[in-house]
C-alpha cells in the first residue's frame, strides 16, 4: 500500500504498526513528512485492537481506533508495508539504509474484497483469540482490519488448489514469496510493544489445566463482539454463564519466584477494573466480582476517581491479598481459592466459577532480536534503555523508542510519548519542495443545482455497540420508505475501509447527493464521512450524521425495543435536515507560524526548544521572574541524575536560541483569533505594560503547585517537612541526617480525599527516592513509610525493591484509620495501626516527611481557562480533547498541554509531553493556510435594521456595521457560536449548517408522527 504521493525526502521508518506506531506515523503524516510504517503482521492495530473496551470511559475499543486505522492508509504520506520486518541498518541518523524483509501474504491485497467467502471454506476461523481458539489457514486478525485484505498461512492449507477455486476475485497468490529491499530513511521510530505474559509456567495458578482460570487478555475476547463468543460471557469449560469472578493481580509481575519478573506492567489494575466494571455493568448484580490486589494501582489522570466508581457504583469487591494459588473445588471445574487479608489472619476460602489472572508485559525474543539489528541498547528487562532527561531517545542518535517497547505503560502515555518520537523524528527531515507539497486531488465536485434530493442512508452496526442494541435491519427497512430515500443500507462497521469503499461507490453509482450516517457520534467521525463525500465528488457538507450511539444504544442499552425505536427517530430527523443541505465553501486564511508556549518550568521549556529547533519562532512567556518552574526545588531524579545542571543546561541553550523570545514576569489578560491567526495580550511587570502577541498555536505548560496542607502540624512544627522540601535538605545539608535515628513518611497526605481525589502519582516516587539517598547518607537510618497502596509503577518497582531490602519499613494504613503525629521537643511521634500484628505502634521521629503531592493553582489555571474558553477537571487540571487518543490536544483547536497543567507527573514524563506538545503544535504548524470550515454567521442585508443587537451580543466582538448601513460578519473571525443569530430580532443573520429552515426541518422530521 504506497502513500498517495511522490516524495523526494528521507521518510521515517516506523517499526511497528500499534496504536503507538499509528499515532507516530499519523503526526508525521499530519506535518507533511513522508512515512513508511512496517508490521510483521498482516495488519496493523496491534493489541488494542483486542480489546472490548479501554478505561475509564469504557468506549469500544474498535470504534475508537477504526478512524485511525483508516487515516493510517489514506494519508498521503503513508507508505503501509504489513507482514515486513526490519532485517539490516546501516549508516547514521539522518542518512539511514534499512533492509527491510516481507513475507509472503498469498493474496492479492489489490483484489481481495473481504467477501468471506474463504471462511466458508475454513470455517473454524472465528478471530485471533490468543489461547481460546485456533486459526485457520485463512486468517484476518479483527474487524475492518487494516489492510482489509486477508492473509493465508500456507504450511497450514492441505489443498491450495481448493482454496485457489473458493475466491471469487482471483486474489490467492499460491506463488508469493519473500520480498527483500534497502530504503533509505532518515530516523527510525522502534513501536513494537511487547508481548502478554503467558502465565503456564506459574504452576501454583493452574492456568492451562484448569479450564476456567484465563488470562485478562482472553476474558477481554470472551466479553467482546468480535470474539469467540459474539460477546456473550461464557464459561471456557461448559458455555455456563459464570455468577462469581475473580481477578488476581499481578499474575508473573512484582515477584521474585521462578517465572515472574520484578516490575509493574502499570495497566493491570485499572484493566481488571474495568473488565469488572463492564461485567456488572451488563449482568447487574447477576455476577459477583472480586479483585486480589496488592497495591491498587490507579494513578493515571482521574483514575482513582474510576477506582471509587467500582466499589461504590458497581459494588466490586476489593481484597487486599495475593492469593498463593488456585485448585479446582469440584468435578463442575468451580474454582477454590485460599487467602489471608492483612487485618484479619484468618484463612478464608471461596469458590469461584471463573478466575482471571491479570498478566503483564514481557519483551519477545523478537524484540530483543530486533534492538540487536538496529544497535541499540536494552535495560536490564529487555526493554529499550532511555534515560530521564531523554525518555524517547535510544542509544542510538536518530532511533527512538514509544510505547510498551519502551516501558509498560498504559495507552495515554503511549499515546504522548508516539506523538514526542514523532516531533523529535521531525529534526532529520530537510525542508520540503515544491514537489514534495503535492496533495491529494479530490474529483471535481458535482454540481447538484435543481436536482431533485436522492438520499443514502447508511446504517452502522459496529458489532455489540450498535447491533447488540439496536435492530439495524429493521431500521434500515423503516429508513427506505423516508421521502427522498433512494438508498437504505445496512454499512457494517461505517468508518472501516470496505465500508467506506462500498458507501463512495454507491453515492457515485446511484447518483445520490445527500448522505445520512447512522453510527457514532459526528464528534469523532464526521471529517472521515465528509471526507468519503469529496472522494465521491460531493460537497462534504451534503453529510447529516445520526448519533446513535452515544445519544441512542449507550444510554438504552437496557431496552432494545425503545433504542430501536428511537434510532429511527434520530435518522428521520437527520434525513429531514439533509434536504435543507446545501452545498458551502469553506473558510481559508493564512496561517501565522509561531507559536506561544506558557510556563517556562521543565515542559515549556522543552516545548519551546523543540519548535524553535525545527524553525518556528516561539514567544515563551512565564509568570514568575525567571524560568525553571519547580524543577528548581527538585536536586535529583530517583536515578541519582543532577536535575540543577540539566535545568541549568536547559535554560542557557533557550535564551541563546535566535528563535526564542523569552518574556518573564507576563500574566495573561485577554485573547482572541482562531487557530492559526491567534492574539493574546499580556501584563508584564514590573513597568505593568500591555503587549500583545500574535501568534498559530498555544502551549499551555504553566505546570501546578506543591500542595500545602493544614495537617499532621506541617508549618507547625521543624521536624514536619515535605517531601520535596526534604530531598532539598538532603542535598544541602547532608550531614545534618547523619544525627537522625528514625524517620517517617506518610504517603497520601492531601490526595485520594473528597477534597482532592486523585492520585498526584510522583508521591510514592519521591518517598522511595528520599529513603534511598537518607540511606546513602546515613545507612543505620531506620525509615517507616506509612502508606495506603504504594504507586511505584513500572521500572520504580525496583527502587522499591531495593528500598525494602536496605530495611526500609513499608505500612499500610487504611484512610478510616490515618497516622496520628504529636509533637515532642525537637521530633513528633507518630502512632499508627500495624495491621499484620494488629497493634499500635509509636515511632519518635527526627523528621516527618509528608508527601504532600500536586494540586492546581486554581486561581490561575481558572483564569486561564476563562481566557481561552478551555474546560477543566473537577480537580482543576486542563481538559483534554480525548483521554485516550488525544491527550496532548486540548479541546480548542490549536491548544496543546503538556507537563503538569494536565496531570501531575516526573520530570521525564514532562519532558515527553512537552515534546508531544510541540509535535502536535507542528502538525498545524505545517499548513500554509486554516480551515475555518463553513460554520459562519452570513447576514442577510435585506432584513438587517441596522439596531446593533448583534454588536453588542456577539462575545467576541466580530459583527460591525458597515458603510452600506447593514451589519457584517468576517467569516475569519466568526467563531460560529450563533449567539448573534439567537439575537436578531429581524432574523437577518442565519449560521451556515444551522440555518433556521434546517433546524426546522429536523424537528418536523423528529415530531411528524407524535399527535
Amino acid at each position: 500500500m504506497k502513500a498517495n504521493h511522490k516524495s523526494h525526502q528521507q521518510p521515517t521508518l516506523v517499526i511497528g504498526g500499534g496504536i503507538g506506531g499509528i499515532k507516530a506515523a499519523l503526526d508525521l503524516s499530519e506535518a507533511k513528512k513522508d512515512v513508511l510504517l512496517i508490521d510483521k503482521a498482516p495488519a496493523i492495530g496491534g493489541l488494542l485492537t483486542q480489546l472490548d473496551r479501554t478505561f475509564p470511559t469504557n468506549n469500544c475499543d474498535i470504534c475508537t481506533l477504526s478512524p485511525n486505522l483508516s487515516a493510517g492508509a489514506r494519508q498521503e504520506h503513508i507508505d503501509l508495508m504489513p507482514l515486513t520486518q526490519v532485517t539490516g541498518v546501516e549508516g547514521e541518523a539522518g542518512n539511514f539504509t534499512v533492509t527491510l524483509t516481507t513475507a509472503p501474504r498469498y493474496i492479492d491485497t489489490e483484489k481481495c474484497t473481504a467477501c468471506g467467502l474463504c471462511l466458508d471454506k475454513y470455517p473454524k476461523y472465528i478471530s485471533f483469540t490468543p489461547g481460546l481458539d485456533h486459526r485457520a489457514p485463512t486468517c484476518m486478525r479483527y474487524p475492518k482490519a487494516m489492510p482489509h485484505s486477508f492473509s493465508v498461512k500456507m504450511d497450514q492449507c492441505d489443498d491450495i488448489a481448493a482454496l485457489e477455486a473458493v475466491c471469487p476475485a482471483n486474489a490467492i497468490l499460491r506463488q508469493d514469496e519473500t520480498r527483500i529491499q534497502k530504503r533509505q530513511v532518515g530516523s527510525i521510530i522502534v513501536a513494537v510493544g511487547a508481548d502478554v505474559f503467558s502465565p503456564e509456567i506459574l504452576d501454583n495458578y493452574g492456568y492451562g489445566k484448569l479450564p476456567n482460570v484465563v488470562t485478562s487478555l482472553e476474558y477481554e475476547r470472551i466479553m467482546s463482539a468480535s470474539g469467540p463468543t459474539l460477546g456473550e460471557l461464557q464459561r471456557p469449560s461448559d458455555g455456563r454463564q459464570p455468577q462469581k469472578i475473580a481477578w488476581i493481580q499481578c499474575a508473573g509481575s512484582r515477584g521474585q519466584n521462578k517465572g515472574e519478573v520484578s516490575y509493574c506492567s502499570s495497566v493491570c489494575c485499572m484493566f481488571a477494573l474495568k473488565e469488572a466494571i463492564v461485567t456488572k455493568e451488563r449482568f447487574k448484580d447477576d455476577i459477583e466480582t472480586t479483585i486480589f490486589y496488592m497495591d491498587m494501582r490507579t494513578f493515571g489522570k482521574d483514575y482513582e476517581i474510576y477506582a471509587q466508581r467500582a466499589v461504590d457504583d458497581f459494588h466490586v469487591q476489593l481484597k487486599r491479598c495475593r492469593p498463593h494459588s488456585i485448585m479446582s473445588a469440584d468435578a463442575d471445574d468451580n474454582l477454590k481459592i485460599a487467602f489471608v487479608q492483612d487485618e484479619d489472619s484468618t484463612l478464608i476460602e471461596e469458590v469461584y466459577d471463573m478466575v482471571v489472572l491479570s498478566t503483564g508485559f514481557r519483551p519477545s525474543a523478537e524484540t530483543r532480536q530486533l534492538a540487536d539489528t538496529l544497535g541499540i541498547e536494552l535495560n536490564e528487562h529487555s526493554f529499550a534503555r532511555t534515560d530521564n532527561f531523554s525518555p524517547v531517545t535510544s542509544s542510538r542518535p536518530g532511533i527512538y523508542t514509544c510505547g510498551v517497547f519502551e516501558s509498560p505503560k498504559d495507552i495515554p502515555e503511549t499515546m504522548t510519548q508516539a506523538s514526542a518520537t514523532a516531533c523529535l523524528a521531525g529534526r532529520h527531515y530537510i525542508q520540503p519542495t515544491a514537489a514534495d507539497r503535492q496533495e491529494l486531488e479530490y474529483p471535481p465536485e458535482r454540481d447538484i443545482t435543481g436536482e431533485i434530493p436522492r438520499i443514502g442512508i447508511f446504517v452502522c452496526d459496529c458489532g455489540d455497540n450498535i447491533g447488540g442494541i439496536v435492530e439495524v435491519a429493521d431500521v434500515v427497512s423503516y429508513c427506505s420508505m423516508l421521502p427522498y430515500v433512494a438508498v437504505a443500507q445496512s454499512a457494517g462497521y461505517g468508518c472501516g475501509r470496505e465500508s467506506v469503499e462500498n458507501i463512495t461507490q454507491t453515492i457515485i453509482d446511484e447518483k445520490l447527493n445527500r448522505v445520512v450516517i447512522g453510527g457514532c457520534s459526528p464528534r469523532t467521525h464526521e471529517t472521515q464521512f465528509q471526507d468519503v463525500l469529496r472522494r465521491a465528488g460531493l460537497n462534504k457538507y451534503m453529510l447529516e450524521i445520526a448519533n446513535i450511539r452515544e445519544q441512542d444504544t449507550w444510554v438504552h442499552s437496557d431496552n432494545f425495543i425503545a433504542a430501536t425505536e428511537k434510532a429511527k427517530e434520530l435518522i428521520r430527523m437527520a434525513a429531514a435536515g439533509v434536504v435543507e443541505s446545501h452545498p458551502l465553501i469553506d473558510n481559508l486564511l493564512e496561517l501565522d507560524k509561531s507559536a506561544l508556549v506558557l510556563g517556562g518550568g521543565v515542559s515549556g521549556l522543552n516545548a519551546a526548544l523543540e519548535l524553535a529547533d525545527q524553525g518556528h519562532t516561539v514567544y515563551l512567556a512565564e509568570q514568575a521572574d525567571q524560568l525553571g518552574g519547580l524543577a528548581r526545588q527538585i536536586p535529583r531524579t530517583i536515578d541519582g541524575s543532577d536535575v540543577s545542571v540539566y535545568l541549568s543546561d536547559l535554560i542557557d541553550k533557550v535564551e541563546a536560541h535566535e528563535k526564542i523570545e523569552v518574556i518573564t514576569n507576563a500574566v495573561v489578560v485577554d485573547h482572541k483569533g482562531l487557530p492559526g491567526k491567534f492574539k493574546t495580550g499580556f501584563q508584564i511587570a514590573p513597568q505593568m505594560y500591555y503587549r500583545q502577541i500574535e501568534h498559530g498555536v498555544t502551549i499551555l505548560a504553566t505546570g501546578a503547585a506543591p500542595n500545602r496542607v493544614d495537617d499532621y502540624l506541617l508549618d507547625k512544627h521543624a521536624a514536619v517537612c515535605t517531601q520535596m522540601e526534604l530531598g532539598q535538605s538532603i542535598d544541602a545539608t547532608p550531614e545534618k541526617m547523619s544525627a537522625w535515628e528514625n524517620v517517617v513518611m506518610i504517603q497520601c497526605v492531601g490526595s485520594r480525599i473528597a477534597d482532592n481525589p486523585n492520585c498526584s502519582r510522583i508521591c510514592c516516587q519521591a518517598a522511595v527516592k528520599n529513603a534511598l539517598h537518607l540511606l546513602d547518607t546515613n545507612p543505620d537510618l531506620n525509615i517507616f513509610i506509612l502508606y495506603r497502596d504504594m504507586r511505584t509503577y513500572g521500572f520504580l518497582e525496583d527502587y522499591y525493591l531495593e528500598a525494602r531490602r536496605r530495611g526500609v519499613i513499608f505500612i499500610q494504613y487504611t484512610v478510616d484509620t490515618p497516622p496520628v503525629v504529636a509533637a515532642d521537643g525537637q521530633g513528633v511521634t507518630v502512632t499508627f495501626n500495624e495491621p499484620m500484628l494488629g497493634k499500635k505502634m509509636v515511632v519518635a521521629a527526627d523528621c516527618l516527611a509528608l508527601s504532600t503531592g500536586f494540586k492546581t493553582d486554581d486561581e490561575a489555571t481558572e483564569d486561564l481557562a476563562k481566557i481561552f474558553h478551555l474546560p477543566r477537571t473537577g480537580d482543576g487540571f486542563f481538559l483534554e480533547d480525548h483521554t485516550k487518543l488525544k491527550p496532548v490536544d486540548l479541546t480548542v483547536p490549536g491548544f496543546f498541554v503538556a507537563g503538569c497543567a494536565h496531570a501531575p507527573k516526573n520530570i521525564g514524563e514532562s519532558i515527553t509531553q512537552a515534546q508531544a506538545a510541540a509535535g502536535r503544535a507542528m502538525t498545524l504548524l505545517a499548513q500554509d493556510t486554516i480551515n475555518l470550515g463553513a460554520t459562519v454567521a452570513r447576514v442577510d442585508k435585506e432584513k438587517c435594521a441596522t439596531c446593533l443587537v448583534c454588536v453588542r451580543a456577539c462575545p467576541y466582538g466580530v459583527p460591525f456595521i458597515n458603510e452600506d448601513r447593514y451589519s457584517e460578519i468576517d467569516p475569519s473571525k466568526c467563531h460560529g457560536c450563533g449567539t448573534c443569530a439567537a439575537e436578531c430580532p429581524a432574523r437577518a443573520i442565519q449560521v451556515m449548517r444551522y440555518e433556521d429552515s434546517l433546524m426546522m426541518a429536523k424537528l418536523e422530521g423528529l415530531l411528524e408522527r407524535v399527535e
